[in-house]
């Protein structure tokens, strides 16, 4: 497959960002198309100079909103020049980051990298949570401030696939292919060699309203041209194979009594030894539950968020109590998923898991299907069980009132 960056020109005029998931990241491509054709294979550029397209996401006025009222810890703020960071502790007062400190810094060509933006900024946080429902990915969203003719990071890859959006500004990009395809986090101490062997593909401008993908380990540096700039960098963060393959093969090792024996070095030069031991590798192998181990990922995947829980206290202090026929409907921007077991069922559902006993399956099944009902219609459950059952829906985020906004 070619390394070649794809330039993608949209035609007719711009608009302004269209605020319905991950469509509008990678648009003109559809998430289809992303998946299927570019993710963890081939790079993108979608060329635009259309001040504002992202006004809706993120805005310059919001960053410094952010940063004259926010108390900045050490973990949410770096401060970069020349591919060096700043020392937390320079800028700092009582572990919080010196606002006067922060903008003389970036005054004199330092760069201001604001993490994980998603968590404090409601407009990307809700962007990322309906990213997240629609591709089961993990990502975050960090922020970056530069002033002009500065540069941050030297060259370099990242372990994750990167979604670049250009809010302001202007930055030249320079982008080399990938030496080692796909590297892992655990692979980090041999960036300086791989860097060194990496060829320059090509060399862009980012401008407002563009987008730019680069899938992990294509290596690439960034300057600001002769006015600030600022972007965000969206990483879709995922597991490998090894990491879940590795994880099943430890857990199985432990429960194999072979497996737990001292390794005697010296034993292992008698053939025997060596075949014992790889006798108990082969009942490991045999013995591990890959689709377990997948579904324990995904569980804790989806018990780990923290999406934007807007109205969930309206819901409680300012609504009546629900009755068979009050309509309620699935939330678009809700991630999970129905794991069976041996007791029943685990419904997964954005920052908790819910057990059930078995038969439950028709009512979940009858809600993801008709998004939209009323506890009344919903089969499978005796009359009081179905207001029990939408209660429980309702206090985790699954479904809202359908009247609500």
């Amino acid at each position: 497959m070619s390394n070649a960056l794809e330039i993608i020109e949209p035609q007719g005029p711009h608009g302004q960002f269209r605020f319905d998931g991950f469509d509008s990241m990678v648009h003109p491509k559809t998430t289809e198309e992303f998946y299927s054709q570019y993710w963890e294979q081939r790079p993108f550029f979608v060329r635009r100079d259309a001040p504002g397209y992202f006004d809706s996401l993120l805005t310059l006025a919001d960053v410094d909103r952010y940063l004259g009222t926010k108390a900045l810890h050490a973990s949410e703020i770096r401060i970069v020049k020349g591919g060096v960071d700043k020392r937390f502790e320079d800028y700092s007062k009582d572990g919080i980051a010196d606002a006067a400190q922060m903008m003389a810094a970036f005054r004199t060509g330092s760069m201001l990298l604001l993490s994980h933006m998603n968590r404090h900024h409601p407009p990307l946080a809700e962007l990322l949570s309906r990213c997240e429902a629609q591709t089961h990915v993990p990502m975050r969203a960090n922020a970056y401030l530069s002033p002009p003719g500065s540069t941050g990071f030297k060259l370099h890859w990242d372990t994750h696939d990167v979604l670049v959006l250009q809010i302001s500004g202007a930055k030249k990009w320079h982008i080399y292919d990938n030496p080692l395809p796909l590297p892992h986090e655990e692979q980090m101490s041999e960036l300086k060699h791989w860097v060194g062997q990496a060829n320059k593909i090509d060399e862009i401008a980012m401008r407002p309203g563009s987008v730019l993908f680069l899938p992990r380990g294509y290596v690439h540096g960034a300057e600001a041209e002769d006015e600030h700039s600022l972007h965000i960098t969206f990483g879709l963060r995922s597991l490998t194979v090894a990491d879940i393959v590795l994880r099943e093969f430890r857990r199985a090792s432990l429960e194999d009594e072979d497996m737990r024996k001292v390794a005697r070095l010296g034993d292992y030069a008698d053939p025997a030894s060596a075949e014992r031991a790889r006798q108990a590798l082969r009942r490991v192998i045999e013995s591990m539950d890959l689709q377990g181990a997948i579904d324990e990922v995904h569980k804790s995947f989806i018990r780990s968020r923290q999406p934007p829980r807007l109205g969930a206290l309206l819901e409680i202090t300012g609504q009546s109590a629900i009755d068979h026929a009050t309509e309620l409907r699935l939330r678009e921007d809700a991630l999970y998923k129905v794991f069976k077991n041996a007791d029943g069922i685990s419904l997964a559902v954005d920052g908790t898991v819910l057990n059930f006993p078995g038969g439950i399956e028709t009512a979940i099944d009858y809600v993801v299907e008709h998004k939209r009902f009323t506890p009344g219609s919903l089969p499978g459950l005796e009359h009081e069980s179905k207001l029990l059952f939408s209660r429980s829906m309702l206090d985790c985020r699954l479904v809202e009132r359908a009247q609500a906004a």
